[in-house]
């Protein structure tokens, strides 16, 4: 009997967040670990598992059918959201820079058509969420998870209007209101980056995490 696959901390945390749903995509899918955890978990009735990369999609076409999935797949190489086949209900993008993962969604705009959206990117998270609002997405869940020796925001996005400043783009609306697991850590990680950041920009930064740090310090929040 086949055995389900165990997931870090950052896949662990999107599949999560990933809606049960008829049909998701997993975009720069690489080794296919999630999409193969989706599928096995009977989470997602069938999936479009896509990579840039032919070899990377071949490694986890390979992985999809040692589980004897497969035919529950459709492989397609091909750049961002234009290799959907059909209408996704969900649709899970990781493992990228923000501008990367930004210029994703805002070309591929046409094809979301309203589905729920699990995103995570290395780098530029604030992007993330300006693209996001603009893009007329409010985000419904955002997370901490804790891998490879670094910290990421997982999030999850559905459609709908949110209006988000400065300092929420930075900080993260859901992450202020619920304080999750890591957070505290996360802020303090976040602040040793803005302090070495020369800018006016990342001075401001450094403010609002060290102001962000004593609230969740002050509140006793984990």
């Amino acid at each position: 009997m086949k055995q389900p696959l165990a997931l870090d901390d950052r896949l662990s945390r999107a599949a999560a967040l990933f809606p049960a749903c008829a049909y998701g995509a997993d975009i720069g899918a690489d080794h296919g670990r999630l999409s193969c955890y989706l599928l096995f978990s009977g989470k997602c009735k069938r999936m479009c598992v896509a990579d840039i990369s032919a070899p990377s999609l071949q490694k986890a076409k390979a992985l999809i059918e040692g589980q004897g999935l497969a035919e529950r797949a459709d492989f397609c190489v091909g750049d961002g959201l234009s290799v959907l086949p059909q209408r996704a209900d969900a649709v899970a993008i990781l493992g990228m820079g923000g501008h990367t993962l930004c210029a994703i969604l805002t070309s591929g705009a046409d094809s979301l058509q309203g589905a729920s959206l699990i995103l995570s990117a290395h780098t530029d998270v604030h992007l993330l969420r300006k693209t996001l609002m603009e893009l007329h997405y409010r985000i419904d869940r955002e997370e901490i998870a804790f891998a490879a020796g670094r910290f990421y925001v997982v999030l999850r996005a559905v459609p709908g209007r949110e209006s988000m400043g400065e300092r929420e783009l930075l900080l993260g609306p859901r992450l202020m209101e619920n304080a999750p697991k890591h957070y505290r850590e996360y802020l303090a990680w976040r602040i040793g980056i803005a302090a070495k950041k020369r800018t006016e920009e990342g001075k401001r930064e450094w403010t609002w995490l060290k102001e962000e740090y004593s609230r969740v310090c002050n509140c006793g929040m984990d």
